[in-house]
């Protein structure tokens, strides 16, 4: 008994002594925990680089942000800053990057394959319409995202590997909507990029992005202000910033276009009424000023950069009790700042191949091979070297870790609307004086009929002049830099026959059928080589004026080889590169030919620009080569627009042909975005060339002067030109030209 009283007298003693401290502690302040702060970004396009300005003066305060969300813009910003980057970085990406081009798909001509540089220079109506299943199909947006994706896989590469979302520097949230249901996707693990392009996948603009079975768009018809999302993540306290667009007012709804758009914006701001009213005392609320700013004008970001920021400014006596000491805020951007991760070795490298050609086609387009270090620059043009083939809706990659080694996966993705497509192509001239010529055209083509990539093109024209053409090609390896061909075709046009004096004394309807098989050899994607044989059959018609012989049948047996070489950055309105087509015919009697006799042709013509200033020199040479008196067929056509304008278009025709002329122009503007970019050019020619039935002929004395002035645009449906035209003699043109003419 005596030892439990002595016991359980020392446990009151320790008891005792333990809770005087305690006790004494009570009495003094206990400093109150940091409050979590949640930042919540809004959609709105270009008027979100307002974020940035907003996130730079929360870090000259020493105020650390805790949880991120973000849609559409918001989510681009708030995943760059999530993922380690500084508002200095991020106002240099939003303010550099070429928008135009992240807005679109298509590789500049310069990047695409040389087959698919001819569709681009012949049919210049830039949409592909899908048939198959006997169903026509178009693709899901207009834009597919190809670009925007590559740009911000480079810009956040280092995340790459980081699939949990909470595992970022700062926890991140993209917001997105499903389109079959209209509700709000919260993501919050996967792929971060494809999380953000899903944010920003504006209806009808950027095709939706499959996650998980769900098919997203842009979250800013379900939830463009993520207040409730932030809050979920664990935020105390809240800063949102609201950089939606206003209302449109009665004065601005003028058009179909603008009041589609009202019914968006209505949509947006009436669910970002909702989450502002969840906002609760103590949450800090920044909308800045922003205006007229639209969401597509990305050229005012550094604007929109220092509305924001003085909007912060101007709240700092709200914002000054979330600051931290230096102390604690350097702790905090340790956590917050990327670093300089050094690039992994690649181990292996993997095709997941989700199209009918063959792996073997797509990893001759891949430089990055295993040992390599990752080099993001190559990686990037391996990837738009695929890309340049056009059979893929997109191209992406990813890396993988796996048993310790790093995997690089390239994912190349056939097109959902594919594998057959036509592409349209119109042109019209009219030069105001009764003289007008059009064009209509079509090209069927169906794709990847194996798995070396064969084609089957079909094309039809109907106008001024009449064609019809089928060509069957087939690549013979992988690389797909060797070919063979075989087509026919048939075509109908005008030939002028011209007196003495100069004057037309009879016009002929020429038709022709001709059949040719060539072998040929593509040198990357900016030249192709061919050799052939052409058999051809026709008949010359006279339509106006006294017959001279001309008319009758004819026969045509001929080698054929040409080399065309190609590097520009556009077939409307070239800035840089060049472009030239030799072609040389030889009609030989042993192959069925009722002449003999050489032909060529020469086209050339190169860009170079110095600031908005562009000069286009270029030189066109038609000529047959033994002989000055070839009939009417054999003779080639000259005028029109840029091809001696004033003069009517193919109003001269001769022999022997040859134009040179200097084509300058400068960039006034434009407007628009992306795919939707209609920049406007006022230019200028002198031209100097002219006609000759004999050689002996062609003198400088004979060279005939002409000149045009020109507006133009490049539009969808390719270039429009308004031009006047002068030549000499007195010949002057006023023409409406819609097609391509460089």
């Amino acid at each position: 008994m005596r030892h439990k009283i002595r016991d359980f007298l020392c446990l009151v003693f320790i008891v005792c002594l333990v809770s005087v401290p305690v006790e004494a502690k009570a009495d003094q302040p206990v400093p109150p925990a940091r409050p979590r702060i949640g930042l919540v970004l809004s959609g709105g396009g270009a008027r979100g680089a307002a974020h940035i300005g907003v996130i730079k003066v929360l870090e000259e305060m020493k105020i650390p942000i805790d949880y991120v969300a973000g849609t559409s813009m918001g989510a681009i910003v708030g995943g760059l800053y999530a993922s380690g980057f500084s508002p200095a970085e991020m106002e240099k990406i939003v303010t550099g990057i070429e928008w135009n081009n992240a807005f679109m798909d298509k590789p500049s001509p310069q990047e695409l394959s040389f087959r698919r540089k001819q569709d681009a220079a012949d049919y210049m109506i830039d949409f592909d319409l899908g048939f198959k299943n006997g169903h026509f199909h178009i693709p899901k947006g207009l834009v597919q995202g190809q670009n925007l994706n590559m740009i911000l896989k480079s810009l956040l590469f280092h995340a790459e590997t980081i699939h949990d979302f909470d595992k970022l520097n700062i926890p991140f949230r993209a917001v997105a909507a499903d389109i079959e249901t209209g509700n709000t996707v919260v993501l919050q693990s996967g792929e971060l990029v494809k999380a953000i392009r899903a944010s920003m996948s504006i209806p009808m603009v950027f095709a939706p992005v499959e996650i998980d079975g769900k098919i997203l768009v842009d979250g800013g018809i379900a939830n463009n202000i993520p207040v409730d999302v932030v809050r979920q993540m664990g935020a105390d306290v809240l800063i949102v910033v609201d950089i939606g667009t206003p209302l449109r007012t009665r004065e601005k709804l003028v058009s179909a276009v603008s009041i589609s758009s009202q019914v968006m914006t209505i949509l947006i701001h009436r669910n970002s009424m909702e989450q502002l009213a969840k906002l609760r005392p103590g949450d800090i609320h920044i909308a800045p000023p922003l205006g007229d700013l639209g969401t597509g004008d990305f050229a005012r970001a550094p604007e929109a950069v220092r509305i924001g920021q003085a909007k912060a400014m101007s709240m700092k006596p709200l914002l000054q009790r979330f600051s931290l000491d230096e102390k604690g805020y350097h702790a905090y951007l340790a956590r917050q700042r990327k670093g300089s991760p050094e690039q992994p070795k690649i181990d292996y490298v993997r095709i997941d191949n989700k199209s009918p050609l063959s792996k073997s086609v797509i990893e001759s387009q891949i430089r990055t091979q295993p040992g390599d270090k990752l080099d993001m620059e190559k990686l990037k043009k391996d990837i738009t070297r695929t890309y340049g083939l056009d059979f893929f809706e997109r191209v992406d990659f990813s890396l993988e870790k796996k048993d310790g080694e790093t995997g690089l996966i390239i994912e190349p993705t056939e097109k959902s609307w594919g594998p057959n497509y036509l592409r349209f192509g119109f042109g019209v001239e009219d030069n105001f004086k009764g003289d007008s010529a059009y064009g209509l055209s079509t090209r069927f083509t169906k794709t990847a009929l194996n798995r070396l990539g064969g084609e089957w093109r079909n094309e039809a024209q109907i106008g001024s002049n009449l064609r019809l053409f089928s060509e069957f090609y087939q690549p013979v390896d992988y690389a797909m830099n060797y070919f063979v061909a075989t087509g026919i075709e048939y075509k109908e046009r005008n030939a002028n026959a011209f007196s003495p004096s100069g004057d037309v004394a009879a016009q002929y309807r020429i038709s022709s059928t001709q059949v040719g098989l060539d072998v040929g050899r593509q040198f990357g994607n900016w030249g192709e080589l061919r050799f052939g044989v052409r058999r051809t059959t026709g008949n010359v018609s006279l339509k106006i004026g006294s017959p001279d012989g001309g008319a009758g049948s004819f026969d045509r047996g001929s080698l054929y080889s040409s080399f065309a070489y190609s590097k520009l950055d556009s077939y409307s309105f070239p800035l840089v590169g060049s472009d030239a087509k030799i072609i040389w015919m030889d009609n030989l009697k042993e192959l069925g030919s009722d002449i003999t006799g050489q032909a060529m042709t020469f086209n050339w013509l190169t860009a170079a620009t110095w600031g908005k200033f562009t000069l286009v020199p270029g030189i066109r040479i038609q000529t047959a080569m033994d002989s000055d008196d070839a009939p009417i067929q054999d003779s080639y056509p000259v005028g029109g627009f840029l091809n001696l304008s004033g003069f009517a278009l193919n109003e001269l025709s001769g022999r022997h042909t040859g134009v040179a002329r200097l084509i300058g122009y400068r960039k006034m503007g434009s407007t628009g975005l992306g795919a939707f970019n209609m920049p406007l050019y006022l230019g200028g020619s002198a031209e100097a060339g002219n006609v000759w039935d004999k050689r002996a002929d062609i003198t400088f004395q004979s060279i005939l002067y002409a000149g045009s002035v020109f507006i133009g645009t490049s539009t969808y449906l390719g270039p429009i030109y308004l031009a006047y035209g002068h030549a000499e003699g007195g010949h002057k043109s006023l023409y409406l030209y819609l097609g391509r003419q460089f």
